[in-house]
């Protein structure tokens, strides 16, 4: 008797892929309808930045849309019972060229940034230049294992640029906020900093300080020990523990699948994968387009932070599901969420340690605080990139033995 197949999770998919098209190419079309005629009727250098960030919005939803629309093609062709051709591994040569093509894509965005008028071009530029590395390293951390399936590949990319990173948010700001009230509260109302808070907040409407002004303000709240607690609390706690939780979204939906080692895996990459793509897109549209090429580059590495760790997450997961071990599975989200969190205090700690320089001008050399936490975050870098190198190499070793993985 032909088993049923379980379609409910394919009609889900459907539906959530349908609204992500609708809704990436619904933004995309509102603001070229709202971008494209100011562009024509306004000195473009005047409104340069503005242009930039329209524009590289509407790239962005365009190509979500167009993820989703092939995550909705794969989906209806499941449920209609149309087997999929088996995905290829991405081989060396084809490495190769995805490299060749980023290095081509940060060439043209920065000789695009060094003019207003080119800032159109400049946000085509910044997805592709956005998108590029992050094929390139999780083909490369995979490489070796088979691949999983379309549906499972297109479907975790899709959740993972819209259910994962929603929830993360409003998970964020529910448990900082409470943080924030019971900061308030520890501080007392007699607090000396409760009388400067309304001085501060003129002071940040006043733009003409910029960045600068910004960070200044920011070094004053973080010489309160509760405010400074509060923050790395949120930053390097909080936050990288819900993002290794719910990141690999996919994954949990999936756990009681049938799932190999290198589909917990390789899906944990794609997850990071996705989250990566949306928050250093993020990050590059805010800035300045004159800062480009430092700012995609430096987001290529952060990359390898949100893959590697989603990585290590994904295959604890199945890994310990298999062995009926599930106390694995949540120290390899532990592991992650650690390597994470001590990631972003580092950064965090070594902006903080820079800020005195800037009432210095004369001061060029950083400080022993900068140094340190630069030097611990290269180690952070460094164990990622090794313990996806070792994961890597054990679910090979068990595939090409043919022995039971544990």
């Amino acid at each position: 008797m032909r088993k049923k197949r379980n379609t409910f999770p394919s009609v889900l998919l459907a539906i959530l892929s349908a609204l992500g098209f609708l809704i990436g190419s619904g933004i995309a079309g509102i603001l070229i309808l709202t971008t494209l005629p100011v562009q024509r009727g306004v000195d473009i250098p005047l409104i340069s930045n503005e242009i930039f960030i329209n524009f590289a919005i509407i790239f962005l939803s365009l190509t979500i849309s167009m993820v989703n629309l092939f995550t909705f093609l794969s989906a209806v062709r499941y449920l209609r019972n149309k087997p999929s051709k088996p995905i290829r591994p991405i081989n060396a040569s084809q490495k190769l060229i995805l490299l060749i093509l980023w290095i081509l894509s940060l060439t043209a965005g920065y000789f695009a940034s060094q003019n207003p008028r080119w800032y159109p071009a400049l946000a085509g530029t910044t997805t592709i230049a956005i998108w590029l590395p992050i094929l390139l390293l999780i083909s490369i951390a995979r490489s070796g294992l088979p691949r999983s399936t379309h549906q499972r590949e297109l479907g975790t990319i899709t959740l993972g640029l819209s259910v994962a990173p929603g929830l993360i948010i409003i998970l964020e700001f529910v448990l900082i906020f409470l943080i924030a009230i019971i900061i308030f509260i520890l501080l007392g109302l007699q607090n000396p900093l409760q009388a400067q808070v309304p001085q501060i907040l003129e002071s940040l409407s006043n733009t003409e300080g910029g960045m600068q002004q910004l960070e200044l303000v920011l070094f004053d709240f973080m010489k309160e020990p509760l405010i400074a607690l509060g923050v790395f609390l949120a930053l390097g706690v909080i936050a990288p523990m819900l993002e290794e939780i719910f990141k690999p979204m996919a994954i949990w939906f999936l756990l009681k699948r049938p799932l190999k080692d290198h589909e917990g895996y390789a899906l944990g990459l794609i997850s990071g994968g996705a989250f990566a793509l949306l928050e250093s897109a993020g990050m590059v549209i805010q800035m300045n387009p004159a800062d480009w090429l430092a700012a995609v580059v430096l987001r290529a590495a952060t990359g390898v932070l949100h893959i590697g760790l989603s990585g290590i997450v994904g295959f604890g997961l199945v890994n310990s599901r298999k062995i009926r071990k599930p106390g694995r599975g949540v120290l390899f989200i532990l592991l992650s969420g650690v390597l994470h969190g001590g990631w972003n205090s580092l950064a965090l700690y070594s902006g903080l340690a820079a800020i005195p320089n800037i009432t210095e001008p004369n001061r060029i050399a950083p400080n022993t605080g900068t140094i340190i936490s630069i030097v611990l975050m290269v180690f952070i870098f460094i164990a990622i990139v090794a313990i996806n190198f070792f994961i890597n190499r054990f679910i090979r070793r068990n595939l090409h033995s043919n022995l039971p993985e544990n």
